[in-house]
């Protein structure tokens, strides 16, 4: 019975995975853990009255239990059309100014119509909950480097690699394997991150959507420095990991920081 179960939960998985990619748009940013772990950091850092006004709102969900909604609800047909609010395709030689931006919205569209969702009175609870869900989840994308990606392997999921000699893709290893491969839970990977100076929040805050995608755009160039084996395949082991935890674990950190400073300002 158990082995059927986990079969089925393969299944479902792969699945989701393939459905992902159907509708041309990059894989889960930071996976499960990695939202859980900006959603937790950001809830350590919320002003009384936005905690209070975000439980009333959530009725006691947490930031860490939502952040995962925006990407469960992709199975569900009638959300299809918000696939491409997960990420923004931009090339190197392009400019924010010159971008060709996708009319069905992106991620920096969406940050913004979902914070002026928060922000106006007159919404419901219904579309104020969905907005904050959506909210969280995409400040988590936007800090994942390969969500503001190139539009000709779409954000690295066309990158095959291999991840300690199994098959997978790049945007694969930045959604999830370098977070899940340090093996801790999110409360106990957010706890390792929580250590953050106050010149280190006062450096992240204040900045734009824009800003923060073009942060990940110029870290993105790093992703494509792959890790090959002696047969010459890219085969990204404990080199890759070393290389790039750090880069990771201060983008979680950001995520949260921010996040946390744009619902104490919405929730004032």
């Amino acid at each position: 019975m158990r082995k059927s179960v986990w079969v089925n939960k393969s299944m479902m998985i792969a699945s989701g995975l393939l459905l992902s990619l159907s509708i041309n748009s990059p894989a889960f940013a930071f996976g499960q853990l990695g939202h859980r772990i900006v959603g937790d950091l950001a809830q350590q850092h919320l002003s009384d009255n936005a905690k209070q006004q975000i439980n009333q709102l959530t009725n006691g969900e947490s930031l860490a239990q939502m952040s995962t909604w925006a990407d469960e609800i992709r199975s569900d047909k009638n959300w299809h059309h918000a696939a491409p609010w997960h990420y923004i395709s931009i090339e190197d030689d392009e400019t924010w100014q010159s971008v060709t931006r996708n009319p069905d919205g992106d991620i920096i569209e969406s940050l913004q119509r979902f914070e002026n969702v928060l922000k106006n009175p007159k919404a419901s609870q219904k579309d104020k909950w969905q907005a904050l869900a959506f909210y969280v989840h995409f400040v988590g994308d936007i800090h994942q480097p390969l969500h503001v990606g190139h539009r000709h392997d779409k954000g690295g999921n066309t990158i095959n690699v291999k991840w300690f000699g199994q098959e997978t893709n790049l945007h694969s290893v930045w959604d999830s394997k370098i977070i899940e491969q340090q093996q801790l839970s999110y409360t106990e990977y957010s706890e390792f991150l929580s250590r953050i100076s106050q010149a280190e929040r006062q450096q992240w805050s204040g900045q734009s959507y824009y800003e923060w995608a073009e942060e990940s755009k110029f870290l993105r160039k790093k992703t494509y420095i792959l890790e090959q084996n002696y047969q010459g395949e890219d085969d990204l082991r404990f080199n890759y990991v070393f290389v790039n935890k750090p880069i990771v674990e201060k983008r979680l950190q950001q995520a949260g920081i921010r996040l946390a400073e744009k619902l104490n300002a919405i929730f004032h």
